[in-house]
This record gives C-alpha cells, sequence and structure tokens, in this order.
C-alpha cells in the first residue's frame, strides 16, 4: 500500500497532473469501500438453528438420498446463510457437528474411511477404532478421531438400499468416548431415504 501511495504522489505532485493521481486512488479505493458497504449491509452470516428445527439433505450430483434430522439441544449455528444440499456444518460452543449425505454406497467401511480421510487429513489427526455401530433402525460403522487437543467421533450410517449418512463430531478434549461426541442422540433423529 505505501508503494502505492509513493507512485501517486510521484504521478500527481512531480509530474503536475494530480486529477490522474486521485482519480487511480478513487479507483483504487472505491471497490474496497463497497465491498465493505455490503458487508457490512447485509449482516452476518451465521445462520441460529431454532430448537427442534427440522433439516434437510440431499444427495449430490444425484438427488436419489434424502436425510430429515434434528440437531439435539439449543444454541446450534450455521457458518453459511446458504447451507448446502449435500452437507451441513454446524456449531455449538466448542463443539463442531458436520452432517453429509450421499447415494449410491456400496461399502459403508469405505465411505467412513474416505471421509475420515478427508478429516485426518488436517496435521495433527488420526482415527482408529473402527467398529460396527447399531441404532435407532440404522446400522454402519464408527470411528474415534484423535488430534492435537480435540477428540471426536465419524460414524456413517445406511439403509441398506445404498443411501447413507454421514457424521462428523469433534470437540476439545482428549477422550473420544465422551458423551459430547457419542453419535447416539445425533442418530436418533436422523430419517434416510433413497438408494
Amino acid at each position: 500500500m505505501s508503494e502505492v501511495t509513493l507512485l501517486l504522489n510521484r504521478l500527481g505532485l512531480e509530474r503536475g497532473r494530480m486529477w490522474q493521481a486521485v482519480l487511480a486512488a478513487v479507483a483504487i479505493a472505491l471497490p474496497m469501500v463497497v465491498w465493505l458497504g455490503l458487508e457490512r449491509a447485509l449482516g452476518d452470516s451465521v445462520q441460529t438453528i431454532g430448537d427442534g428445527e427440522t433439516l434437510y439433505l440431499q444427495s449430490y450430483p444425484v438427488g436419489r438420498a434424502h436425510l430429515e434430522y434434528e440437531l439435539p439441544g439449543t444454541g446450534w449455528s450455521s457458518p453459511s446463510v446458504h447451507l448446502a444440499d449435500q452437507r451441513q456444518n454446524f456449531s455449538r460452543d466448542h463443539l463442531t457437528v458436520s452432517v453429509e449425505v450421499d447415494s449410491g454406497v456400496d461399502s459403508l467401511p469405505r465411505l467412513l474411511e474416505r471421509r475420515a480421510g478427508a478429516v485426518v487429513a488436517e496435521p495433527g489427526y488420526t482415527y482408529n477404532n473402527l467398529q460396527p455401530y447399531a441404532g435407532s433402525g440404522l446400522s454402519g460403522y464408527r470411528a474415534d478421531i484423535l488430534g492435537i487437543d480435540t477428540a471426536g467421533s465419524i460414524t456413517v450410517v445406511g439403509n441398506d438400499k445404498g443411501a447413507a449418512a454421514i457424521l462428523v463430531l469433534l470437540a476439545p478434549g482428549s477422550d473420544p468416548t465422551t458423551s459430547e461426541v457419542d453419535p447416539g442422540a445425533y442418530l436418533a433423529a436422523f430419517k434416510l431415504e433413497g438408494e
């Protein structure tokens, strides 16, 4: 920014082209002012999720699987106003939740490994303790996620027709078996349809 100021001063004062220097300064500053004005006018880009609000997901690019669910408890928010069709992320205090739906799934363990791979791609994360999961009419697999000062779980469940739901829970701590990252309360509200 200081180089631009020096260039504008040199252009305007040394060469007698003050109006051109002012025009260049306006051309540089105007987009920034418009951007900041729009950002303030649109407001906060965080959407609050109401208690008992039903949320919907649809697989993408082929919309053959549908997931209807509610988040347990209150105080949830989503970091973006425009929620995606296939995946949604939520947070409450320090707990982070990601919910996703997929269609045409042949192998739930392979899907879990693929999704866990994306999570543990961040430095310091790993997953282990892959085990079968059954509850609320859906069955699948669950694994623990461990990171530096972070613990969580990833659970993949399906309806035996090819539709699958992925739930990732992450929270500060070192115990992936804590009730805060237990998928049971979340999966109890999952209604998975499709293939």
